[in-house]
């Protein structure tokens, strides 16, 4: 070993020891994105289902016909939502007649890789679920 290759070492091992710190902040933050994507899903599955079974019972004594009252199924959702007790950005709940969506939006706040890059914008997370209202026979 000469003079001039003492210390190479030292800086390869510090080089692969931050990429390693990169990669292993890239796959947490990651796994915290799907983790949350996946909650939010289950809440607006929840929330959906609530919000469907919103029927307009005046319009449906009256014709017979199952169509949803807006107001009632947002409020439904919207209180689905509360009850899970999640962390939510943003509730969207879109009544048509006979289905309802409602989509979900979430925030990870980055955790190891906050350290390089931006977090003026954290990592958002969506998640939609429908729902159509069904009578049982």
């Amino acid at each position: 070993m000469s003079a001039d290759d003492r210390g190479s070492v030292t800086i390869w091992v510090l080089g692969l020891s931050m990429l390693l710190l990169v990669f292993g902040g890239l796959a947490l933050d990651y796994w915290r994105a799907l983790a949350m994507q996946r909650e939010l899903a289950a809440v607006a599955d929840s929330a959906a289902i609530a919000a469907a079974s919103g029927i307009d019972e005046v319009f449906y004594r009256e014709t017979g016909d199952v169509v949803l009252e807006p107001t009632r199924s947002r409020g439904l959702a919207e209180a689905a939502v509360g009850w899970q007790g999640v962390d939510v950005l943003a509730i969207d709940v879109a009544v048509a007649p006979a289905s309802v969506t409602v989509t979900l939006t979430g925030e990870v706040e980055l955790g190891l890789l906050g350290v390089f890059v931006d977090q003026s914008e954290p990592l958002t997370v969506r998640a939609t679920a429908s729902a159509a209202p069904v009578l049982v026979p």
